[in-house]
């Protein structure tokens, strides 16, 4: 008894596959009822690379520097200015002409104040190194304005001070003045160094790179 022949029904695998068979596209995933658990069928891997042309956000610099710097410019023309303008008339009418020189050097320094305030402002490096530079200058000038010796009894004769002044001076002694003053003098300029250093504290100042000199 002969075997049945194989059925027509069954694909042989070793029949040649037609056309139809070879570009068929593989069958589609259907995503839409959830994403499968990790452990269950497909897995998507790969890497991610950041877009081109991406938008970055800059964070806007301190206004520390232009805080301080109306400060300055304000501190220069009342005190630097105005202040060492007053003193110089007195000197005049002390007649003592080492006095006058020092007091139009120190408005020279409040002009200087002023100008480095306004780089400030402006977000200007240089602007804190001259002011730097005015302070350490202005201690030096205030200490030969404090190492003068006033003739109390010339003063005292052209009633340009009082008796009363005059007492006070001779029991405090010249020397203990000069030293008080040399104290609130170096005092005073290292507090104005620190306020003028606050931009160069604060992060993301804004400041630029120039340079006082070059």
């Amino acid at each position: 008894m002969e075997a049945d022949a194989p059925s027509s029904d069954v694909p042989d695998e070793q029949q040649p596959k037609t056309e139809e068979t070879v570009i068929s596209p593989p069958q589609t995933i259907s995503i839409t009822d959830g994403f499968a658990p990790m452990n269950q069928g497909p897995v998507l891997t790969g890497t991610t690379e950041m877009p081109s042309g991406q938008l970055v956000y800059l964070q806007p610099p301190s206004g520390a520097a232009k805080v301080i710097g109306i400060f300055v410019i304000i501190w220069g023309v009342l005190f630097g200015v105005l202040s060492n303008g007053l003193n110089m008339l007195g000197s005049l009418s002390f007649g003592n002409a080492t006095l006058v020189a020092l007091d139009a050097v120190n408005i020279l320094l409040g002009v200087a104040i002023v100008v480095g305030g306004v780089m400030m402002v402006n977000y200007q490096r240089r602007g804190v190194m001259l002011l730097f530079l005015v302070l350490v200058m202005g201690a030096v000038v205030g200490a030969a304005q404090l190492s003068i010796i006033v003739d109390y009894d010339q003063l005292l004769e052209d009633e340009q001070i009082t008796q009363e002044e005059y007492d006070a001076l001779q029991q405090v002694g010249g020397g203990l003045v000069q030293g008080i003053g040399m104290v609130l003098v170096v005092f005073c300029n290292a507090m104005c160094g620190l306020m003028v250093a606050i931009p160069l504290m604060v992060s993301n100042n804004g400041l630029d790179d120039s340079k006082l000199f070059g």
